[in-house]
C-alpha cells in the first residue's frame, strides 16, 4: 500500500462507516464479505492497493489443518515442505500461523470447529486430508479456506494440487517414447491423488497402443515404506521368470525405488541394461534421487504451499467469485536409469550402470 489511505473518500463512495472501512483495511475478521467487496473495489480503482494478493492487509492470522505427521521435519517428508512453503510465503507479511493436527479420513470434527472458530482466524488451508465432512464444515464457516493436495468433489472450496493425471501420463510416456514394454506402475494407492496418477499412466498406455492389462502392469503397496515395498517386490520377482520381467518400472516414490534397485541387485538383475528404473520424486527426495542416476517426475512441493496462500488471499478480496482447482505441472528429470530403447536397438545407445 502506498501513500495516505483515503479512509473517508472510501467510506462515502461505499455508503459504510469510516470505522468499517478502517478495519476492512486493517485486516480484521469482524466484517461481512459485503463490505469486504465494496472496500476493496473502490481501494483499488483509487489506486490505494497496488499488490492485492500478497497484500498483508487481507489477512492476520492463518490456521493450517493437516495430518499430525506433517509439522514434524521425521513425519510425513512432504506435507512438512509444503507447509514450509506456506510458512515462507507468509512470513514476510507478518501473518500468524496456527496449526490443527487431524486424521486423514476420520477427523476429530470437534477439534476442528474449535480451530476454524477461533474469532482471529482469517483463512484456513486444508492439507492432505481426505474427510468430506470437513470440508462440509468448512464451506459453512463463512471463512476462506485452500485445500492442498485433496479435491472437493463438491466444488465448495478452492484446491490447489500437483496435477497428478499430468505426472502420470507424462512420466508413462517418457517410458513408452523410448521403447519400454511392458512397463510396470509400482505404487500405493491409498489416496485419491494416486488413483489420478494410475489412470494418467492408464492414458499414456492407451494413446501409445499398449495395452494395460492391471494384474500384470500394476504393482500395489500399502504407504511408502521401503521394508513392504521390498517385500512386495521380492514376492514379484519370485513369481516371474527374467523373460517375463517387464522392460522399464515407474516407482511411486523414493522409498519405493531404493527398494526396487536392491531387490534387483539381489537378483543379478542390471539398472538400466536389464531393467530401466524411474522414479516419482519429491523435493525433500531430490538429493539422494540424484546421487543415485535415477530418472524421475518431480511433483510440485512447496510451490503448493505459496500458490495456496496466493489463493487465499484473493479469495479474502472476492468471496463471491466462483471456485476453481489450480494444479501445478511437474517436469521430467532425466537421470542415467532409463535406456532408450529404441537407441540401442540401432546400437546408437551409450548405456550407464546404476550402482
Amino acid at each position: 500500500m502506498t501513500g495516505k489511505l483515503k479512509i473517508k473518500q472510501i467510506a462515502e463512495l461505499s455508503g459504510l462507516s469510516p470505522s468499517t472501512v478502517s478495519r476492512v483495511l486493517a485486516g480484521k475478521s469482524n466484517v461481512s464479505p459485503q463490505a469486504k467487496e465494496k472496500v476493496f473495489s473502490h481501494a483499488r480503482i483509487m489506486g490505494i492497493l497496488r499488490d492485492i494478493p500478497a497484500s498483508r492487509l487481507l489477512m492476520n492470522s492463518l490456521l493450517i489443518c493437516a495430518p499430525a505427521a506433517a509439522f514434524t521435519p521425521h513425519g510425513d517428508h512432504y506435507y512438512y515442505e509444503v507447509i514450509q512453503g506456506v510458512i515462507s510465503e507468509v512470513s514476510r507479511y507478518d501473518v500468524h500461523v496456527k496449526k490443527c493436527a487431524l486424521d486423514i479420513t476420520e477427523s476429530d470434527t470437534a477439534l476442528f470447529m474449535r480451530s476454524i472458530n477461533q474469532s482471529d482466524v482469517d483463512g484456513i488451508i486444508i492439507i492432505g486430508i481426505d474427510d468430506d465432512s470437513l470440508y462440509r464444515l468448512a464451506a459453512e464457516s463463512n471463512k476462506p479456506v485452500v485445500t492442498i493436495n485433496a479435491r472437493d468433489k463438491k466444488m465448495r472450496l478452492d484446491c490447489v494440487s500437483p496435477d497428478h493425471y499430468s505426472i502420470g501420463y507424462s512420466a508413462a510416456n517418457y517410458l513408452l517414447e523410448k521403447g519400454h514394454r511392458p512397463v510396470l506402475l509400482f505404487t500405493d494407492l491409498r489416496r485419491e491423488t494416486m488413483i489420478q496418477r494410475l489412470e494418467g499412466f492408464k492414458r499414456a498406455c492407451l494413446e501409445n497402443h499398449f495395452i494395460f492389462d492391471e494384474p500384470e502392469h500394476l504393482l500395489v503397496t500399502k504407504g511408502y515404506g521401503e521394508t513392504e515395498a521390498r517385500a512386495n517386490f521380492k514376492k514379484y520377482l519370485q513369481q516371474r521368470s527374467r523373460a517375463e520381467l517387464p522392460s522399464a518400472i515407474l516407482c511411486g516414490g523414493g522409498a519405493i525405488a531404493r527398494a526396487v534397485l536392491s531387490e534387483l541387485k539381489n537378483h543379478n538383475l542390471q539398472v538400466p541394461e536389464d531393467i530401466s528404473i524411474m522414479s516419482c520424486a519429491y523435493a525433500h527426495e531430490m538429493d539422494e534421487i540424484n546421487r543415485m542416476g535415477l530418472t524421475a517426475a518431480y511433483q510440485p512441493c512447496r510451490e503448493l504451499g505459496s500458490e495456496a496462500v496466493y489463493i487465499l488471499q484473493s479469495r479474502l478480496m472476492r468471496e463471491v467469485s466462483p471456485r476453481f482447482n489450480l494444479l501445478l505441472q511437474g517436469s521430467i528429470l532425466a537421470g542415467n536409469s532409463v535406456v532408450d530403447v529404441n537407441w540401442r536397438r540401432r546400437e546408437l545407445y551409450q548405456s550407464y550402470s546404476i550402482p
